[in-house]
């Protein structure tokens, strides 16, 4: 038996390529639910995929599988699929463990050793299904940052930044969630930490609110206590 019998959705095979054809051995459900298939080659090469994946191939009936021959192109297709399942499964399990931005979690993804281009359609497709958003994650970001270190629009701009935030995002975001009210109230926070730190010299008090990113004219204000 071989794939040119299983059904209309599968195309007929160049008999010049017979030869690269892979008899498949086995076909086992596993998962929770039985929801995926491991299929075993006779070549002893074996990977994952979902029935439906196997529909779209015109193979409809799992247990017809055993004895089947797949040509190599049908094989690297089947493959491919798995392999992005793979990536999704992973990139939405570090999505469930912390909020990621599009570039965070696309370096994740190829230090793990996953093909660029499948990365790239899995991140693709989950910005489009709403599982990641450049701009929610800056909200998140900024909103957890601020509650846990006081600091200025430039650095908390430049923070998301190096998250790999475009530029007119994390200004955007930056602009409307951090109102001067917030960036003062922020400012005398700084203030107060540093003076229980220990430091009492207003020159180098003003020197670290700005290397914290708050502007100056801010600054000499909580400084000296002007505001």
């Amino acid at each position: 038996m071989n794939a040119r019998s299983m059904g209309s959705g599968v195309q007929e095979e160049d008999s010049s390529s017979r030869s690269d054809n892979l008899k498949l051995v086995r076909a086992d459900r596993t998962g929770t639910a039985g929801e995926r298939v491991e299929l075993q080659f006779s070549d002893g090469s074996c990977f994952f995929v979902t029935e439906e994946d196997l529909r779209e191939q015109g193979i409809a009936a799992l247990e017809l599988l055993p004895g089947l021959e797949l040509s190599a192109a049908m094989i690297q297709h089947l493959k491919q699929r798995s392999l992005r399942r793979q990536v999704a499964d992973k990139a939405l399990d570090l999505l469930g463990r912390a909020p990621h931005s599009v570039y965070s979690l696309r370096i994740k993804l190829l230090r793990r050793g996953y093909d660029s281009r499948i990365v790239g359609e899995v991140l693709e497709s989950l910005s489009d299904q709403g599982y990641l958003n450049d701009e929610t994650y800056a909200e998140i970001w900024l909103r957890s940052r601020s509650e846990r270190r006081p600091e200025g629009r430039a650095v908390l701009i430049a923070g998301l930044l190096r998250k790999g935030v475009a530029r007119e995002i994390a200004e955007e975001v930056v602009n409307r969630y951090y109102t001067p009210e917030l960036e003062r109230e922020n400012a005398v926070r700084a203030l107060v930490k540093l003076k229980r730190s220990g430091e009492t010299d207003p020159a180098r008090l003003k020197g670290k609110l700005r290397a914290r990113g708050f502007p100056y004219p801010l600054i000499r204000r909580v400084v000296e206590g002007d505001d």
